[in-house]
């Protein structure tokens, strides 16, 4: 197991690299800078060079990247934002508090209403809730985080004024963005839910537990719904990875100071350390999350955890 883990960390080192170079690339081949940003739009050619020469951004390419992977390796410095001034890793530390509070209340959200929904599903499979929760996945799968986001304001703050537009101040502001952000997992976990349940309710083993004459409710709870749980598993640890890393729509429109709306910004300013910075961090929370999820497979189910090593 200890070789297995040091082999998915050393994958994660060399993702991370590959990730840091196209986003340094990217970020460089797209027209104008961050010198542009802090000069202004009056600024001189001359004022331009100046602002560049400052920042190290007449410098080759190759030679600001080895600059930078130099710090992380060895400082564990991520630099400072070049808008700013302010270290990336304390602006970063800031804003991923308030993502991660957002994404904790959109997974238990999604993972409380997925699992009933998905549930009741195939207690009554072919029946007409069943057609209605599926309907009703196809339908969340189906709408855009930003639709939903804009429907839920003009139902919710505008025309009832139950809760509010923005901002961050309380449990209210936390609503709306929270069930933008469930809604398609709510869909996609009850869609799985109700598959895997069904798939596993025909298992031979299942059969053998009620010709021994056991309770329904206890053939459900210990050999049905516990077998059926390991696909959920792997959907959650993704999805955690997905809304910590793929906030940017949810909170520039609720105005979320989270960590997706901080890199928005970063982008407009073409501030590559803060963008970097922040792409690394989403980069290590979604190999942590992988690595986490085979592992809890590995410990649940041995089989999986012989295939690994």
């Amino acid at each position: 197991m200890a070789r297995y883990v040091l082999r998915r960390l050393a994958g994660a080192a060399l993702m991370l690299l590959a990730v840091s170079l196209i986003v340094f690339v990217l970020l460089d081949v797209v027209p104008g800078d961050v010198a542009q940003t802090l000069a202004g739009d009056l600024a001189s050619q001359e004022q331009l060079a100046a602002v560049r020469r400052e920042l190290g951004l007449d410098q080759p390419l190759l030679m600001r990247y080895a600059r930078f992977v130099e710090g992380v390796a060895l400082r564990g410095d991520l630099g400072a934002s070049a808008v700013s001034g302010r270290p990336v890793a304390a602006l970063l530390a800031e804003r991923f508090g308030a993502t991660l509070k957002l994404a904790l209340a959109a997974l238990g959200l999604a993972l409380a209403a997925g699992l009933l929904l998905g549930t009741l599903a195939a207690v009554r499979a072919g029946g007409y809730l069943d057609l209605a929760v599926m309907a009703g996945a196809t339908l969340g799968e189906s709408l855009p985080s930003f639709w939903v986001a804009l429907l839920l304001i003009q139902v919710f703050a505008l025309q009832l004024g139950w809760l509010p537009v923005v901002g961050a101040g309380s449990l209210k502001h936390l609503v709306l963005p929270a069930v933008t952000m469930a809604l398609p997992a709510i869909a996609l976990l009850a869609r799985i839910v109700r598959s895997c349940l069904l798939d596993v309710r025909g298992a031979d083993f299942v059969r053998t537990a009620r010709a021994k004459g056991l309770d329904p409710l206890l053939v459900w709870r210990d050999h049905i719904f516990r077998n059926a749980i390991l696909p959920v598993i792997t959907i959650l640890g993704l999805y955690l990875g997905h809304i910590l890393g793929g906030a940017f729509i949810v909170e520039t429109i609720f105005a979320w100071p989270g960590l997706g709306r901080l890199v928005v910004q970063a982008i407009f300013d073409r501030d590559v350390p803060v963008v970097v910075g922040a792409v690394l961090l989403i980069a290590v929370i979604y190999q942590v999350l992988n690595l986490a999820v085979d592992l809890l497979h590995a410990w649940l189910d041995p089989r999986v955890g012989r295939e690994a090593l």
